[in-house]
C-alpha cells in the first residue's frame, strides 16, 4: 500500500525469506484486503462515467494552457481513499496479532519435531537392545543343540526325588542350565551350583531363577556337578545336607 519506509520493507522482506510462516501470514493479510475490496465494491451511478470523461478533458486542456504558460511541469500526486487507508490499517493489525500466533505454531512444531526425534532414539536403542537379545538366544540355543554339547542329567537326591534338572556342559568347557526346573525358594535362600574337580567341590556359580537359561561359571573338566540350597549371596562351601540334586558327568 506504499505505507511502509524503504527500511520496514526490505525488514519484512527478509523475514518472509526466513520464515515461511511470516510469508503466510503476509499473503493471508493480502487475500484479505482484496476480499474485503471485493465485497465492498459500491456500483457507481450510470451517469459517473460520463462526468468523468468531462473532467478528464478538462483537465487535459488546463493542463494544456498552464504547460504553454509556465516552463515547470506539475507532478500528480496520488492520494490513497479512506477504504484502502482502512484496510491498511486493518491488514497491519491482521500482521501484528496474527504473527505471535504464527511463531506459537512454529515453536510447537519445533517441539513436536524434537520429540519425534527422541521417540526415534529410543526406538533405535532398543531395537539394539532386541537385536543383542535376539543373537545372544540364539548363540545360546546353537550351544545347547550343538552335538558338542553334552546334557548332564542332575537327578533328586535322598528327600527331593521329585526334583531335577540338566545342566549343559560344551566341549569348551561352558556351563548352562534352566533355572525354570527348579522350584521357587524363599526370601534369603538361593540356589548355588558345584562342580566336582579331583574329589573337590568348586563353586559354578548362583543360580538366578529369574532367567530362562542361565550361564554359568566355566569348568573345563569335573566329575560331577550337584545343586545345593544356600543363604543369599552363596556359600564358600558346600551344605552337603541341603543338596537338592546331583549327577555325575562319566
Amino acid at each position: 500500500m506504499g505505507l511502509a519506509g524503504e527500511e520496514e520493507a526490505r525488514e519484512l522482506e527478509r523475514l518472509c525469506v526466513e520464515y515461511p510462516e511470516i510469508r503466510a501470514a503476509l499473503e493471508e493479510a493480502e487475500a484479505a484486503m482484496e476480499n474485503y475490496a471485493q465485497n465492498n465494491t459500491i456500483q457507481p451511478p450510470d451517469d459517473l462515467k460520463a462526468k468523468i470523461w468531462s473532467a478528464i478533458n478538462s483537465d487535459l486542456i488546463k493542463e494544456a494552457a498552464e504547460e504553454t504558460s509556465s516552463p515547470y511541469t506539475a507532478i500528480p500526486v496520488r492520494r490513497l481513499s479512506k477504504s484502502y487507508f482502512y484496510l491498511a490499517i486493518a491488514a497491519s493489525v491482521l500482521i501484528v496479532f496474527g504473527l505471535p500466533y504464527h511463531f506459537y505454531k512454529m515453536n510447537q512444531y519445533r517441539s513436536e519435531i524434537q520429540s519425534l526425534e527422541k521417540e526415534k532414539t529410543e526406538i533405535l536403542v532398543q531395537n539394539k537392545t532386541f537385536q543383542a537379545q535376539i543373537r545372544k538366544a540364539n548363540d545360546e540355543i546353537n550351544l545347547l543343540v550343538s552335538p558338542t554339547t553334552r546334557n548332564i542329567m542332575l537327578a533328586g537326591v535322598t528327600g527331593h526325588e521329585d526334583k531335577q534338572t540338566v545342566v549343559f556342559w560344551s566341549q569348551s568347557g561352558e556351563v548352562y542350565l534352566r533355572p525354570a526346573d527348579l522350584p521357587a525358594l524363599p526370601s534369603g535362600k538361593q540356589y548355588q551350583l558345584w562342580a566336582i574337580i579331583d574329589g573337590l567341590p568348586v563353586s559354578a556359580g548362583l543360580i538366578e531363577q529369574n532367567s530362562t537359561v542361565q550361564q554359568m561359571i566355566t569348568v573345563p573338566r569335573a566329575e560331577m556337578f550337584a545343586i545345593t540350597i544356600e543363604r543369599s549371596g552363596g556359600s564358600k562351601e558346600p551344605s552337603m545336607d541341603q543338596m537338592v540334586v546331583a549327577g555325575k558327568t562319566l
